[in-house]
Formats: structure tokens, C-alpha cells, sequence
């Protein structure tokens, strides 16, 4: 009976935890919603794009980063990627790739009440493969927007 008492209390406290970091984390997101999009590249290769406002610039300054990862597991192989908002690059750099892909992140200044079309374009020197995906960032007014 005592084991119950105490294994129903972890239950409860966890359950506690998680409910206070949720309320804690959508309470503190003023930046509006992260955007995502997933598929696949011209040989397969599965990707995943995200992008949203942010306050983490310099200085607190607002920005919209860009998260991408190419979910491959072959090490070795040399991607260029390349990172574009409403058509200006704002970084292009080669990765190599490990048995966990790749993951580049990157922010570039938010633009208040403009739709922000953020995009990523890379090319796998080994296989040639290309990936091309885009996201439609909306202005977000509590975030510089």
C-alpha cells in the first residue's frame, strides 16, 4: 500500500511538471507560432524547414531565424546549403554531413508587416541531389511585427 501512495505522488508530480513547463513555455512565446515544412528531395532524402519570429537578436533585437536539417544517416557526404529571406541570402555554407544528418540554424532581421517567405536551397556535391523548400513567415505585431 505504501509503494502505491508513493508511485501515485511521482505520477502527480510529473504530470505537475509537465502541465507548469507547457503553461510556462505558451506564456512566454509572444512571437507567434513556429512554421514547419517536411519532404523529401530529388534522390529522397527526407528534410525538415522551420522558421519563426524570435526576440533573440542582438541586443533582444526581433529576428526570424531558420532551422533546417537533411535527416540522412551516410557520414562524409559535403551539402551546400543555402538560406534566403524574400529572395536575399543571408547565408550559404558547405556542411558535412554525419551519421545524423545535418543541422544549420540562422537568424536575419525581422521586416515588421511583411510577409516573410524564408527558403532553402541545397545541393549534395557527392550525389547531386537537390533540395528546395520554402515557408510563408506572417508578421506577428507583439514581435516587432
Amino acid at each position: 500500500m505504501r509503494y502505491q501512495h508513493i508511485a501515485a505522488g511521482v505520477a502527480a508530480a510529473s504530470l505537475l511538471t509537465l502541465v507548469v513547463t507547457g503553461n510556462a513555455e505558451a506564456k512566454g512565446r509572444r512571437c507567434g507560432p513556429t512554421y514547419e515544412a517536411d519532404d523529401v528531395g530529388t534522390l529522397g532524402t527526407s528534410w525538415t524547414l522551420k522558421s519563426k519570429h524570435d526576440d533573440d537578436g542582438p541586443g533582444g533585437s526581433f529576428v526570424v531565424g531558420e532551422e533546417f536539417e537533411i535527416h540522412t544517416n551516410v557520414a562524409g557526404q559535403v551539402w551546400t546549403i543555402t538560406f534566403a529571406d524574400n529572395g536575399r541570402v543571408f547565408f550559404t555554407g558547405d556542411d558535412v554531413s554525419t551519421t545524423t544528418g545535418i543541422r544549420e540554424q540562422h537568424p536575419t532581421a525581422n521586416q515588421p508587416g511583411t510577409v516573410q517567405h524564408m527558403t532553402v536551397h541545397a545541393v549534395n556535391h557527392t550525389t547531386g541531389e537537390t533540395i528546395d523548400g520554402d515557408l510563408a513567415v506572417q508578421p506577428v505585431p507583439a514581435c516587432g511585427g
